[in-house]
């Protein structure tokens, strides 16, 4: 059981910062199941998601305490800080699904967690590209400065969905929504150019092109679903009622981005994957293109609401069915690769307590002559 506990022990010291995609993932795939109608697993996921977002809560924190060096290294690295953004999203997300339930504690009390570390996590990095960071922006950009613009579209969201909770505070709820997802929309044109740039000017490599560059997608699908949810809202205020036409045009807009987007990332799978023959292992980066496929289904269902988009609605299940295969297939991965490492761990136990006998009795029988030079090796 010794063995166990170290290979756990590692697996938190070197926990990959990002992994709270995995709470987005069953989130918004329960989210889009909820809206095919397929309430059993839809609560099924919901329940799976919240249990993950306490579970990873307690180990971030562990590892917090453990090895406060190796989480400094990771805030302070441009590459992978963004990655914590998905504890932001991931919050959100339960929310969401969570005032979809018609609670009423949950959500606000989620969405205030979610608003706190936002704006932690926000300045945070922005001040630490500004002050320390000496990475060149093909080292330090990637998929993953894109979760930012989630993190920040998914308060736009449960904003919204708090009106329904709290109707007298509908006008600062709806000022708030509409400020986090336009300054979601002007975070990713920044950060969208600066990725293009990196794609077409600089030498990009298959193993540059990791999952989280599904982002790119899913993105602008929390972006479209925010604004839906927007001109969804029951008692909007005269401010959304001024902003509707804008609002209505934009979100469609940042669907088509979107949906261009999907071929071209699978461009990028198959030659990564068949023309340079890259091995496909389970990676936790691996649900961040779960998030974009489920959150894209929910876009796809909720557009219909739009005078003239009704047609959507044939392809919305369609695109359901295929982000739960995709979830069904890395949570696979993700049991089958903790399998793996639990039966080394236990392999290498039994090992070293069945070496330890054998190394006694082969000192034993060596002449004292050869017993006091170098130690001999244990084949």
């Amino acid at each position: 059981m010794r063995a166990v506990g170290h290979a756990w022990l590692e697996w938190v010291r070197t926990l990959y910062p990002g992994y709270f995609a995995s709470v987005m993932a069953t989130g918004i795939v329960s989210v889009a199941l909820l809206l095919t109608g397929a309430l059993p697993l839809s609560y099924t996921l919901w329940g799976i998601g919240g249990a993950l977002l306490v579970f990873l809560a307690v180990v971030y924190t562990l590892r917090a305490l453990r090895y406060p060096r190796e989480m400094r290294r990771d805030f302070f690295d441009p590459s992978v800080a963004f990655g914590f953004f998905t504890f932001i999203a991931a919050v959100g997300v339960i929310a969401t699904r969570s005032a979809l339930a018609d609670w009423v504690i949950v959500p606000g009390a989620l969405t205030l967690i979610a608003a706190i570390a936002w704006f932690i996590l926000t300045y945070w990095t922005f001040a630490m590209l500004l002050i320390t960071n000496t990475q060149p922006i093909g080292e330090a950009l990637n998929g993953s400065w894109l979760i930012a613009i989630v993190a920040t579209e998914s308060l736009a969201t449960t904003w919204v969905l708090l009106t329904n909770i709290q109707p007298a505070q509908r006008a600062t709820l709806q000022l708030l929504a509409y400020a986090f997802w336009t300054f979601g929309v002007l975070l990713y044109l920044i950060f969208i150019a600066l990725i293009m740039y990196r794609f077409f000017f600089l030498k990009v490599r298959a193993s540059d092109l990791k999952p989280p560059y599904w982002i790119n997608m899913g993105a602008m699908a929390i972006t479209t679903v925010a604004g839906v949810r927007m001109l969804d809202v029951k008692e909007p205020t005269t401010l959304l009622v001024t902003l509707r036409p804008y609002i209505e045009g934009f979100t469609v807009m940042m669907w088509a981005w979107g949906t261009w987007w999907i071929p071209l990332l699978i461009v990028i799978g198959i030659w990564k994957y068949v023309f340079v023959r890259e091995p496909m292992r389970y990676h936790p980066s691996l649900w961040s293109v779960v998030f974009p496929l489920g959150m894209y289904a929910t876009a796809v269902q909720l557009l219909t609401h739009i005078p003239g988009l009704e047609f959507l609605a044939v392809i919305g299940p369609y695109c359901t069915w295929i982000a739960f295969a995709a979830w069904a297939l890395v949570a696979l991965g993700w049991l089958w690769s903790a399998f793996a490492t639990l039966r080394g761990a236990l392999r290498a136990g039994a090992l070293a307590s069945g070496a330890a006998p054998s190394a006694l009795a082969g000192s034993q029988g060596q002449p004292s002559g050869e017993r006091r030079g170098a130690p001999s090796r244990i084949p």
